[in-house]
């Protein structure tokens, strides 16, 4: 475990999985639930709507789209791009296609001759069951 200074407040955390303090991870966590509760009373409100009606930043929501949180249901005002290939996209990081193209070409890597050529001059036995 790593110690760090939280980005959002500045105080110093041990680093786990978040790359900010539990505290900040709380803020956030509500801030998404007062989208998400925004959200289901008004389907299909742009971000504008949603950032004046709630005081969350814009920022925050493209954050929460970002992490597949939230997704835009809003097909008129997609808002993010695939990170591969720029395409629009209604939430996360990448669009579909990219997706399958890399979770191939992951596949291709762990059993490819990638895996094979790790193992070559390694020993292995066979755990011998005792009575």
């Amino acid at each position: 475990m790593t110690v760090s200074n939280c980005p959002r407040c500045g105080k110093m955390f041990r680093k786990i999985k978040k790359s900010i303090c539990p505290k900040c991870v709380a803020e956030e966590d509500k801030e998404y639930e007062i989208v998400r509760e925004f959200l289901y009373d008004n389907p299909g409100a742009g971000i504008q709507d949603i950032t004046e009606s709630t005081g969350i930043s814009e920022d925050r929501i493209i954050k929460f789209l970002r992490e597949d949180r939230l997704v835009n249901i809003n097909k008129d005002s997609l808002l993010l791009d695939c990170e591969s290939c720029g395409t629009a996209i209604s939430s996360g990081r990448y669009c579909e296609q990219c997706k399958v193209r890399l979770e191939s070409d992951i596949r291709g890597v762990v059993g490819g001759k990638r895996g094979e050529e790790r193992l070559a001059g390694s020993y292995h036995s066979k755990r011998i069951k005792r009575d």
